[in-house]
């Protein structure tokens, strides 16, 4: 039988080879309409309906087609779920609230599947669209279904391109139906501040800036979703749009031009205040990158012989930011880039700082298995994983993120991955990065024909195939409703097309100093 075009795939999927007719009314059980915590499940049954026309769904009515919720304190995961799809309906069965939301997702996305599969089968040799439309059924199976890795997230950058509000909060609704649990906001870069601040002067020169109140809402929102916020504030490299404002605070250049931080007092004073702004913004227990990569290494004028070094300015950023943390009662993790010949970190904090390699084109998954095998290892410091994609993969990327999620997957330190999207605001253009990511950190496989001629291109095709029809069935993931959202596209600071073709965002986007 052909795989249901479910993302992410579930862990295990049992199918009997028969189906039940589509219903023509559909009852939800188990859920309580008043409780916030069952808002988003409730929500989802709700968007659900409004897929299947000319099928009447309610909640808590007699009928014979049920989707019921039940409580199952037995499944051991916090995420996971069983779903089950027989004559009487679909029961799924969890012991969160995660993951009913979850289980949820999963009947959305087999339901509208089957509901429309005359629409997406037109061109299929086997299936005529009159006879999958004739024979539409809900097939009978039963899914156990949990994600292996804890952390499954999705990083936008906001340093270099702006994300509205609007946008934000789509991204994280697309995020929370495939099952991604973090939001990554990679809030300052060389090009951008993508954060006002209110006692200091950073962000301010950006229209586009997220403000406290912003973030705040953002944070509550997205958790409403099941989803965790992680800002990353750049504190060494990559912080011209700091020393824009503080420009004797710059130690010199990035690895790839921009600013570095020149490191000393006055550098650690500012970024204090630059965390204190923040960290009230986040939830009790939170997780903050701190960046610290590609960066030069420079010691503010006066503090040669200081003993800074690479190794202190790490346990020194790590008293800082859990001393912000327990000053505004929160509960912090540190977590910093691995940089591309590893960032030193004290042996006193290797196990309390998580450090993330990456790697993004699929031509460099030979160096991400040999990051893997540095860096993975029972015993060894707790690790994130950097997918995802760039600007410069200009229809997004997928396959290095299938080699992190399946070569993470064999380590037990690893806590999972995050789905980069670097350079830009184009969501919708790079959704592919996303969507075939989410499937490829959830429950991690192998590519199915991978030595056969072209195969990561038919993969792409069949991959871009199915998320076309998904973006069709899911609202959410509607291109021209992501770019209402989103407004004018940029890349690196500067907006892309006409009328402000070339124009800078702001004006750090638009100064660099002498790089000599």
């Amino acid at each position: 039988m052909t795989p249901l075009p479910l993302s992410p795939y579930p862990l295990n999927l049992v199918r009997e080879d028969r189906s039940v007719p589509f219903p023509t009314a559909i009852a939800v059980h188990g859920l309580d309409r008043d409780n916030p915590g069952m808002l988003r499940t409730v929500e989802t049954m709700a968007q659900l309906f409004a897929m299947l026309p000319g099928v009447h769904g309610s909640f808590g009515s007699d009928g014979p087609y049920r989707i019921v919720f039940a409580d199952n304190p037995a499944i051991a995961h916090a995420e996971g779920y069983t779903l089950t799809a027989d004559e009487g309906g679909i029961t799924v069965a969890a012991r969160t609230a995660a993951g009913r939301f979850y289980g949820a997702q999963t009947v959305y996305q087999l339901l509208t599947q089957v509901f429309h599969a005359g629409r997406f089968l037109r061109f299929d040799a086997a299936v005529s669209a009159r006879a999958a439309a004739a024979q539409r059924g809900v097939p009978v199976l039963r899914i156990e279904d949990e994600p292996r890795y804890a952390v499954r997230s999705f990083m936008a950058d906001i340093g270099r391109a702006p994300f509205s509000v609007p946008l934000l909060q789509r991204l994280v609704r697309i995020m929370a139906h495939l099952k991604l649990n973090t939001l990554h906001l990679h809030l300052n870069d060389d090009e951008l501040c993508g954060f006002r601040f209110e006692q200091l002067p950073l962000g301010r020169e950006n229209p586009l800036a997220l403000t406290a109140a912003d973030l705040r809402a953002l944070v509550a929102y997205a958790r409403s979703y099941h989803v965790a916020v992680l800002p990353e504030i750049e504190s060494w490299g990559h912080v011209h749009s700091f020393t824009y404002h503080y420009p004797h605070l710059r130690g010199g250049p990035g690895q790839y031009g921009g600013s570095s931080f020149g490191i000393g007092e006055a550098t650690y004073a500012l970024l204090e205040k630059i965390y204190d702004e923040i960290v009230p913004c986040l939830e009790d227990t939170a997780a903050v990158h701190l960046g610290l990569d590609e960066a030069k290494w420079a010691v503010l004028p006066g503090e040669e012989d200081r003993g800074h070094t690479p190794e202190n300015m790490v346990g020194r950023l790590h008293e800082l930011l859990m001393t912000v943390g327990a000053r505004h009662g929160k509960k912090l993790t540190l977590h910093i880039w691995a940089d591309h010949g590893g960032r030193p970190v004290p042996a006193a904090l290797r196990d309390r700082i998580v450090v993330q390699p990456w790697g993004y084109a699929e031509q460099n998954i030979p160096t991400i298995s040999a990051q893997m095998r540095a860096y993975g290892g029972a015993g060894k410091a707790p690790v994130m994983l950097g997918g995802g994609a760039s600007w410069i993969r200009v229809h997004g990327d997928f396959e290095a993120t299938r080699a992190w999620g399946m070569e993470g997957a064999a380590y037990p330190n690893v806590l999972g991955v995050t789905l980069c999207l670097w350079g830009t605001n184009d969501l919708a253009g790079r959704l592919i990065t996303l969507y075939a990511g989410a499937d490829s950190v959830w429950a991690p496989r192998p590519p199915p024909q991978p030595d056969q001629p072209y195969a990561s291109e038919r993969r792409r095709n069949a991959c871009d195939q199915q998320m076309r029809q998904w973006q069709i069935l899911f609202p959410d993931a509607d291109p021209n409703a992501i770019n209402a959202d989103r407004g004018p596209e940029v890349e690196l600071g500067r907006y892309l097309w006409p009328p402000r073709a070339g124009e800078a965002v702001a004006p750090t986007a638009d100064f660099f100093p002498d790089e000599t």
